[in-house]
């Protein structure tokens, strides 16, 4: 419902490369993903609450949660304000709930608030996806917060679990299409094979300091060092609530 508005080794794509290349890499699987993984996807963006009742979506849930989900979702929109009301763990039951049904009807849901509403499981690591969730719901502006979004997204790699059924063979042809007339191509070229994250904590601390120095890069347009400056803090803040989260008590 809308109510208002040192190096770690350990993850990525290849290490040795600038950063310049290693956008182009996202760049290069986000373009296989629109080839591959778009077509011909239904697309579910009104009657949510009606299809998710025919796929007895709300039969787990207690009768609080459904009548809480059924009125954030009555008019098939997400807004911020229901979104910093919602705690991690309300989300994340409301993306499964939501996604299973999608996937049983064979589309995907996208309701507004979308870049919030998926990155609340985007990767296999809680911790991560937590702090991200309670970083994504204090960015007010809609745009920043999609575009980041799609950034941070690509730059997971095989950790963003809707990415998980990439074809590997198909993204090395791409790449080496891509330099194949360059000189020394494998030192541009990707390492699709080693695209996995291990250390989250080294992970936002590298993506920090890229985005820093992009944001002084005079090579660059203005506006993108505007905008490289802008993630920067994103991750700052992402790196101040990863930090409480894995820093919380832990009950069984």
């Amino acid at each position: 419902m809308q109510i208002g508005n040192n190096q770690t080794q350990s993850y990525g794509y290849n290490q040795n490369v600038n950063v310049a290349n290693k956008n182009d890499s996202s760049n290069s699987f986000n373009n296989y993903l629109e080839k591959e993984d778009l077509k011909n996807i239904k697309i579910i963006n009104k009657n949510l609450i009606s299809i998710l009742e025919k796929n007895n979506a709300f039969s787990s849930l207690s009768k609080e949660e459904e009548t809480l989900f059924r009125y954030v979702l009555e008019d098939d929109k997400i807004s911020n304000d229901e979104i910093k009301n919602l705690t991690y763990e309300q989300m994340n039951k409301l993306n499964n709930i939501v996604n299973s049904v999608s996937q049983q009807v064979g589309g995907v849901a996208l309701v507004n608030g979308i870049e919030t509403f998926s990155m609340s499981n985007i990767t296999n690591n809680n911790d991560f996806n937590k702090a991200l969730f309670d970083t994504l719901k204090t960015i007010e502006n809609d745009t920043y917060k999609l575009v980041f979004s799609l950034d941070l997204g690509g730059k997971l790699g095989y950790n963003n679990t809707s990415f998980n059924k990439v074809d590997i063979e198909q993204l090395k042809a791409l790449e080496k299409e891509k330099y194949k007339d360059f000189e020394n191509p494998q030192e541009l070229m990707a390492d699709y094979n080693n695209w996995q994250i291990n250390d989250y904590e080294g992970f936002i601390k590298n993506l920090k300091n890229e985005y820093k120095l992009l944001s002084e890069d005079t090579i660059i347009s203005s506006e993108s060092r505007v905008l490289y400056k802008r993630y920067s803090q994103y991750v700052s803040d992402l790196e101040t609530n990863y930090n409480k989260v894995i820093n919380e008590p832990k009950y069984a």
